[in-house]
Protein backbone atom coordinates (compact mmCIF):
# COMPACT_ATOMS: atom_id res chain seq x y z
CA UNK A 1 0.00 0.00 0.00
CA UNK A 2 1.06 3.04 -0.95
CA UNK A 3 1.20 6.06 1.45
CA UNK A 4 -1.11 8.90 0.79
CA UNK A 5 0.01 12.84 0.29
CA UNK A 6 -2.57 16.26 0.16
CA UNK A 7 -2.35 17.67 -3.13
CA UNK A 8 -3.16 20.75 -3.60
CA UNK A 9 -4.79 22.65 -7.12
CA UNK A 10 -3.83 26.30 -7.56
CA UNK A 11 -6.58 28.68 -7.37
CA UNK A 12 -9.74 28.14 -9.70
CA UNK A 13 -13.40 29.46 -9.95
CA UNK A 14 -15.83 27.51 -8.00
CA UNK A 15 -17.38 25.69 -11.29
CA UNK A 16 -13.94 24.51 -11.84
CA UNK A 17 -13.45 23.45 -8.46
CA UNK A 18 -17.09 21.57 -8.57
CA UNK A 19 -16.18 19.94 -11.26
CA UNK A 20 -12.38 19.09 -9.89
CA UNK A 21 -14.09 17.79 -6.77
CA UNK A 22 -16.67 15.50 -8.83
CA UNK A 23 -14.32 14.06 -10.90
CA UNK A 24 -12.44 13.17 -7.99
CA UNK A 25 -15.18 11.93 -6.22
CA UNK A 26 -16.17 9.56 -8.91
CA UNK A 27 -12.96 7.86 -8.51
CA UNK A 28 -13.29 7.72 -4.68
CA UNK A 29 -10.80 10.10 -3.30
CA UNK A 30 -10.81 12.41 -0.27
CA UNK A 31 -11.06 15.92 -1.25
CA UNK A 32 -11.03 19.31 0.37
CA UNK A 33 -12.08 22.87 -0.78
CA UNK A 34 -10.71 25.71 0.64
CA UNK A 35 -11.54 29.81 0.16
CA UNK A 36 -8.39 31.65 -1.13
CA UNK A 37 -6.88 34.37 1.49
CA UNK A 38 -8.23 37.42 -0.83
CA UNK A 39 -11.94 35.62 -1.27
CA UNK A 40 -11.14 35.26 -5.48
CA UNK A 41 -11.20 31.36 -6.15
CA UNK A 42 -11.05 27.95 -4.62
CA UNK A 43 -7.46 25.72 -3.86
CA UNK A 44 -8.70 21.70 -3.68
CA UNK A 45 -6.72 19.65 -2.07
CA UNK A 46 -6.81 15.27 -2.83
CA UNK A 47 -5.62 12.80 -0.75
CA UNK A 48 -3.69 10.80 -3.58
CA UNK A 49 -1.39 8.16 -3.75
CA UNK A 50 2.93 8.35 -3.76
CA UNK A 51 4.68 5.59 -4.40
CA UNK A 52 8.58 4.97 -4.37
CA UNK A 53 8.64 4.98 -8.48
CA UNK A 54 6.56 6.07 -11.35
CA UNK A 55 4.69 3.36 -12.90
CA UNK A 56 6.69 1.23 -15.66
CA UNK A 57 5.76 2.59 -19.21
CA UNK A 58 3.37 -0.36 -21.17
CA UNK A 59 5.28 -1.46 -24.58
CA UNK A 60 1.80 -3.04 -25.28
CA UNK A 61 0.99 -0.40 -27.81
CA UNK A 62 4.47 0.65 -28.83
CA UNK A 63 5.88 -0.27 -32.40
CA UNK A 64 8.69 -3.05 -31.83
CA UNK A 65 11.09 -1.11 -34.49
CA UNK A 66 11.12 2.25 -31.57
CA UNK A 67 12.12 0.61 -28.86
Amino acid sequence: MAKSTWFTHEIMSTQQAEDLIKQYTLRNIQTKKQLSADYTGWYVSALLPEYKSEPRQSYVWQNPMWR
